[in-house]
Order: structure tokens, then C-alpha cells, then sequence
């Protein structure tokens, strides 16, 4: 993993699933596909900065990307990738064919079981699957862990057993669901049951994880750790605008949300930071985990004692 430089690539907004628990609403989800470069006008443009990037590229769902193949190919020729897919899409099958695996740093293969079934995507997402594990890609299964998909989530196991995978819990994190606000609205059974297949996930992917210079940035192994929430970042200094970055479909290039922007890779304006400063937003767990500072010993301590004074409570409320 030699890179210089991180981003979260948004490639697009459209997706053709539409969950419950995802951030975009229908209407950004249903945008028509938009291009704003060809292959090789991206590559460049990021060899341009003279950086060796490793992109992660999101949406949206990636792979419905108009030439993704080919986009991957060519910039997988000095950079380096990870994605994050629904896998449902041909695409992965000519993915599988010509995209070097050395070239990529994981797959995040995200099963979403229950909009799977409504939409007859089992078949689809086991076939690409498989075929990228058979090319030698490192792919994780992941399932967002809402309060229906935990109670599903042994018929998740079957599923996946044939292809000799295993869905990861993937922790709701910062969402109002039925008038819900996860992770903090999990019971002491959900919480007991995401802790139980979180730690079956860790021995499944371990020897695979084990021949890996550096975990996967979405380290989805240790959400179990956060059940009660998510760590402040605020204040504390952060190497987003230097080490990493989230990157528009359009090209434009920001810190890590809308706080500040570092121009546009398209126009050949971008710029970084010379040293790290403190976070100003709230962004995306894994990757602030990845870029900040420890947080300061006193905030650390009141996670903790709020996380054992919730699981007292749900004791006491159990007798």
C-alpha cells in the first residue's frame, strides 16, 4: 500500500437500490448518470497533482458508472483503488477479467439483504462476488446492521456460505431510523447479538487481514466498540486537507465535508496542506478513526463511563 494521498471519490449519485438507512434521499439516488471526464482526462488529472492516490470510490453505486471498467484500468496503472459496491451491476464480471488485484485494496461488497430481496439481486451479488474472490481481489461482505437485519442475520451467513464469505456488521451510525437515533437506540439484545457476529467476522477475515500491510480504511471489524456512539473529532488535529480528502463527482475537492475546499482536480486548481489542523465537521467515522489524533484522554473517559452507565441501565431494566 504506497500511496501519498487518500480520498473518498463520490463517482456519482445514482444507485438503482434505494435503502432505508442510506444518506442520499430518492431523488439524488434517481439523478441521471452525469460524466464530467473521460478515463483518460482523470487520470490525468491526478497525475497532475503529482501524488500517488489511493481512491476510494463510493457513490451513488460505482460500477453503473458509464465506462467504470475503464476508468478503473487506467488509473489503477499508478494508483491505487478500493470500492464500495452493491455489486449488481455486469460491470464486475469485465472487472474481474482485466483489473489487476495488487492494484486494489479491498472490496467492500455491501449486501443490503433486506432491499436485496425486494429487488431479486441474490444471484447477482453471489455470481460477482465469487468471481472477484476466485480473481484474487480481498473482498468483505458487509450488512448495515439495522434492527431487522440483525434479526436476519443468520440467513445472511447461509447465503454468503456457499461463496466462502461472511457479512460483516456494519454499525448504523448517526441515523434516525422510526424515529430511532442509532447506534444509541440498539437494545441490550441487539447490542449483544451485533457484539456476537462481530467477533465471528474478525475470526473469519483474520488470516486474510493477517497478510495485509494495513487494514482496510472502512474497518468495519471494530464497529462492535462504538455501540454506544461515535468519538468526537472536533478540535482535535486531523490530516484531512493534507493525507486525505472527499472528492465530487464534478471533480471539486474538499476537506473532508463542505468545510473548506481545496479546488478542482478537472481545472488543475487542486492544493493540500502543508501540516495537519483541528477537525471543523463531521464527517465519515473510518476515515477520521484513520486520519486524527487520539482524542484527548477526558473525552475517552466519558465515552466509556456513558457506555457502562447505558449498559447498567439496560441491566437494572432487564430484572
Amino acid at each position: 500500500m504506497n500511496y501519498d494521498v487518500e480520498a473518498d471519490w463520490q463517482l456519482l449519485n445514482t444507485c438503482n437500490y434505494r435503502c432505508d438507512y442510506c444518506f442520499f434521499s430518492e431523488e439524488t439516488l434517481g439523478e441521471k448518470l452525469r460524466v464530467f471526464a473521460t478515463p483518460d482526462e482523470w487520470a490525468a488529472a491526478f497525475e497532475a497533482t503529482g501524488l500517488r492516490w489511493l481512491l476510494h470510490m463510493t457513490g451513488g453505486e460505482p460500477s453503473a458508472y458509464p465506462g467504470f471498467v475503464d476508468l478503473c484500468e487506467r488509473l489503477s496503472r499508478r494508483h491505487l483503488l478500493s470500492i464500495n459496491s452493491n455489486m449488481t451491476n455486469k460491470s464486475w464480471e469485465d472487472f474481474a477479467k482485466r483489473i489487476d488485484p495488487k492494484r486494489v485494496s479491498f472490496i467492500n461488497a455491501g449486501l443490503h439483504v433486506v432491499e436485496r430481496a425486494q429487488r431479486s439481486g441474490n444471484a447477482a451479488y453471489l455470481k460477482h462476488v465469487r468471481l472477484l474472490h476466485e480473481a484474487g481481489f480481498h473482498v468483505m461482505a458487509s450488512l448495515v446492521a439495522t434492527p431487522e437485519a440483525l434479526s436476519r442475520f443468520e440467513e445472511a451467513i447461509d447465503l454468503l456460505a456457499p461463496i466462502r464469505m461472511f457479512p460483516i456488521p456494519k454499525l448504523l451510525r448517526d441515523y434516525s431510523l422510526k424515529g430511532k437515533w442509532y447506534p444509541g437506540a440498539y437494545s441490550a439484545a441487539e447490542r449483544k447479538m451485533f457484539r456476537g457476529y462481530a467477533d465471528a467476522a474478525r475470526s473469519f477475515y483474520r488470516p486474510a487481514l493477517m497478510k495485509r500491510s494495513e487494514p482496510p480504511t472502512l474497518n468495519m471489524f471494530d464497529d462492535d466498540a462504538e455501540l454506544h456512539g461515535t468519538p468526537n473529532y472536533r478540535g482535535i488535529s486531523c490530516n484531512a486537507g493534507r493525507l486525505f480528502f472527499k472528492i465530487e463527482p464534478n471533480g471539486d475537492v474538499v476537506r473532508c465535508g463542505p468545510s473548506r475546499s481545496y479546488g478542482n482536480l478537472l481545472k488543475g486548481t487542486f492544493f493540500r496542506e502543508q501540516q495537519s489542523s483541528p477537525c471543523d465537521s463531521n464527517y465519515c467515522f473510518y476515515f477520521c478513526e484513520k486520519y486524527s489524533e487520539k482524542q484527548p484522554p477526558i473525552r475517552a473517559l466519558y465515552r466509556s463511563l456513558r457506555a457502562v452507565g447505558r449498559e447498567v441501565r439496560d441491566a437494572v431494566l432487564q430484572k
